[in-house]
Order: C-alpha cells, then sequence, then structure tokens
C-alpha cells in the first residue's frame, strides 16, 4: 500500500490536483465569507454558520469529488496505465490506494475549510465564544458524506474510461441532493440519496426571521441530531465500498 500511495504522488505531482482541490475550496470560502454582517447577525453568526454551511457543502463537497476523482483516475485510464498497474499489484490494492490518496486530499481541504471559518469568525468580530463541541459535530457531519460521496465518484470515475458518466452522475446527484433539502416535508427523499445526508444531519433551525425584521428578533436552537442515519450512513460507505472493490476488480482492463 505504501509503496502504491508513493507511486500515486509521483504520478500526480505535476497534475496540479491538490492545487485544484484548493481552487475550488477558495472559491466555496469566498461564497460565504461577504465583506460586512450587520450587527443582528453578528451576535448570533456561531450559531447561523452552523445553519447555513451544510447547503454550502452539499454544493460544493461533491464537486470537489468529482474534480479529484476524475483527475486521479483519468491518469491511469490515457496510455492504458490501468493494465500495467495490475501487473504490478492486485487491483483490489489500486483501488484502495487511489482512494485513500484521494480521500486525503478530500479531508485535508475540509479540515483547512473549518480552520478558515473558525478564523474568519474570529476575524469578523462574531459574539461570544466559538461552540467547539458544536463545530467538532459539523466536522464530522462534514467528512462522513463527503466520504460517502467520494468511494461512489472514485467507484464510477474508476470504471468508466469517459470521465464524463463520472461528473454526470455526480451532477445529477449533487442536484436531486440540494433540491431535497429544500423539501422538508420528503424526508426520506434525502435520506435515500447519499447527497442528501449533509441535510439530514444538520443540526440547527433558525427561528423567528422574517422578511422585514430578518436576524433582530431571530434565533437559533440545537435540533435532535439523527444518530441512526449517521449510522446508515456510515453502513452505506461500507457498502459501497464493498461493491466498488468487486466491481473494480471483475473490471477487464
Amino acid at each position: 500500500m505504501i509503496r502504491l500511495l508513493k507511486c500515486e504522488f509521483m504520478k500526480t505531482r505535476r497534475r496540479y490536483i491538490l492545487i485544484s482541490a484548493l481552487i475550488v475550496t477558495a472559491a466555496m470560502l469566498l461564497w460565504i465569507y461577504p465583506v460586512r454582517y450587520g450587527e443582528d447577525f453578528l451576535r448570533i453568526a456561531w450559531m447561523g454558520y452552523l445553519y447555513e454551511l451544510p447547503l454550502i457543502n452539499a454544493i460544493f463537497m461533491p464537486m470537489l469529488s468529482m474534480i479529484v476523482a476524475s483527475r486521479l483516475c483519468d491518469t491511469e485510464h490515457k496510455g492504458a496505465m490501468l493494465k500495467q498497474l495490475a501487473v504490478t499489484a492486485p487491483k483490489e490494492k489500486i483501488y484502495d490506494s487511489k482512494l485513500v490518496y484521494g480521500l486525503a486530499i478530500m479531508l485535508f481541504c475540509i479540515v483547512l475549510s473549518w480552520i478558515m471559518t473558525i478564523a474568519f469568525g474570529y476575524h469578523a468580530g462574531f459574539g461570544g465564544d466559538v461552540p467547539v463541541r458544536l463545530y467538532l459535530l459539523y466536522l464530522l457531519f462534514t467528512i462522513a458524506p463527503t466520504t460517502a460521496v467520494y468511494i461512489f465518484q472514485h467507484t464510477v470515475s474508476l470504471l468508466f474510461k469517459n470521465q464524463a458518466a463520472a461528473f454526470f452522475s455526480g451532477i445529477i446527484g449533487t442536484f436531486f441532493g440540494v433540491f431535497s433539502m429544500f423539501l422538508p416535508q420528503l424526508p426520506w427523499l434525502r435520506k435515500t440519496l447519499i447527497w442528501g445526508y449533509y441535510s439530514v444531519l444538520d443540526f440547527v433551525g433558525l427561528f423567528g426571521w422574517t422578511k422585514e425584521d430578518r436576524y433582530k428578533s431571530a434565533h437559533f436552537e440545537v435540533m435532535k441530531i439523527d444518530w441512526t442515519f449517521f449510522f446508515v450512513l456510515i453502513i452505506i460507505c461500507i457498502a459501497m465500498y464493498i461493491i466498488g472493490r468487486r466491481l473494480f476488480k471483475g473490471k477487464e482492463l
């Protein structure tokens, strides 16, 4: 595994995959960091970000997964590199090494954006102390669905030489995942889609917001966390990993 991971690094160091991932992460951060906040929002901004960020993640994290997985796997599809790799290592090890390498890039970007969010909160003057426990939960609930989405994208990118298949399936999944967030009356929809779990694991609710007063009388509350579906998501990740690994093992290279 270590040898294959080193091989991944050597093959991709001039393809600027990490740079591409950081550009997408920077775009996400610029999206959520406006120039100025009103005093009413600054008072409750720490909780406000926990309320707003799951939607942003549901848009950008699948996009980041598509880019990283496709660029990593496209390297192998060109010039029949997968067939050459399969001579030196079992297919399962190739699947695992590329998955670990890609997930490491994803985890780096997620943690970086998490740190930058807290740093921005201090810089912008968010009221009160940062709720560390809640932000750690938010980090966990960002990593879990992103891992599921990345395993899916990784598998599709390895199985199909034409990366349009990976992008198309990822875009469709992202669309329905974001769409499901605006249909609270249909909770089964977002619980069916791995892209919808950014919303399933959202645990902050907004109350008292009006168009006229906006955040003047608004407040946020911590909702009941759906731990059952968190563990369902973990099971989904394991199942997708096992199925994807077996499909790649049986693929004709």
